[in-house]
């Protein structure tokens, strides 16, 4: 009965051996998390500085133009304050606001579709540059951190700088 009952715990014992070993063999290996601050890489980027350059020159001078227009009119205004002035000087000064009002929406637009298109390059080329870095440093996960939802990361998981580097990389291999 001593024997039996040994060899009962023994089997118990190796089976319970082999199902550990099997829970073991399809646990699934530790994610490893990377953190990046896209809010960084999009505003100190070599193709985001482009950007904002490339916005500059060729809607600077109309945003001037506007501005000085916006400028006019307020002293306009100011003029028509006084109880003298003609309603035919107010109606004339609705006419400008009208128009300069109409003006700034269609450059508002412009100028709207244009960021857009260029905020599309740049989340691709963010997108491509992170998935580069992720792959060759081995990270199962990438979470952007100024999307609200990480409050803590440890530094050896933020690979910002890694993203920005690989950014300005493909954005300069791109413009050749």
């Amino acid at each position: 009965m001593r024997k039996v009952l040994l060899m009962t715990l023994a089997l118990c014992v190796m089976m319970a051996g082999v199902a550990f070993a099997d829970e073991a063999a399809t646990t699934a290996p530790a994610a490893k998390i990377g953190v990046v601050d896209m809010q960084a890489v999009a505003t100190q980027s070599d193709p985001a500085k482009a950007a904002k350059k490339q916005m500059e020159s060729k809607y600077g001078k109309e945003r001037e133009a506007l501005e000085k227009q916006g400028e006019t009119l307020k002293k306009k205004a100011e003029a028509l304050k006084d109880p003298k002035a003609s309603e035919e000087k107010k109606l004339e000064f609705i006419r400008l606001k009208q128009e300069l009002d109409q003006k700034t929406r269609n450059f508002l637009r412009k100028v709207e579709q244009e960021e857009i298109k260029l905020r599309q390059d740049m989340v691709t080329l963010v997108f491509n540059a992170t998935y580069e870095v992720a792959q060759r440093k081995g990270f199962n996960f990438v979470v952007d951190i100024t999307a609200g939802g990480v409050l803590y990361a440890d530094k050896s998981m933020d690979l910002t700088q890694d993203v920005l580097l690989e950014v300005n990389k493909l954005y300069k291999n791109k413009s050749k």
